[in-house]
């Protein structure tokens, strides 16, 4: 009976201990996202993509969009995230990663990765637009696509 306490007590000791590391993890996991303005970012992309959606789908009223809109959060995208974080960073490499957002350089990279996916995506549209006109020029040539 003695030996069936001390294993309850060496479990309840060690989940008490994981369940803090976690709790630790989870915290600095959400200040990562914080330093990171992550949820703020995700609830830019979801805007614009609601955006998009109301302009090529406009049998919907615009009480509808405004309603989708108002209904994400920045904590709810927060609160989702987190598991993800938490699956694929140990503890260890979120202290860094908070570590390296708090030098010039990371402050840096947060300020300037909005601009560089910005600037990407209408690179990427300029060239799929291209891509897409070689493609249509060729395969009219060879017979496969009429001509305009």
């Amino acid at each position: 009976m003695k030996q069936l306490y001390t294993l309850l007590i060496v479990l309840l000791i060690s989940c008490t201990s994981a369940f803090a590391q976690d709790n630790a993890k989870t915290k600095d996991i959400r200040e990562l996202l914080r330093v990171t303005k992550a949820g703020e970012l995700g609830l830019s992309a979801i805007k614009t993509n609601l955006d998009a959606m109301r302009k090529t789908n406009n049998t919907l009223p615009a009480e509808v969009w405004d309603e989708f809109e108002k209904a994400f959060t920045v904590e709810d995208i927060v609160n989702l995230t987190v598991p993800v974080y938490d699956k694929h960073f140990t503890h260890q490499e979120i202290k860094d990663l908070i570590a390296l957002y708090s030098t010039p350089l990371g402050k840096k990279l947060l300020e300037k990765t909005p601009l560089i996916m910005q600037e990407s995506m209408v690179k990427g549209q300029q060239y799929g637009q291209e891509v897409a006109m070689r493609v249509i020029q060729r395969m009219q040539a060879e017979g496969k696509l009429p001509n305009k």
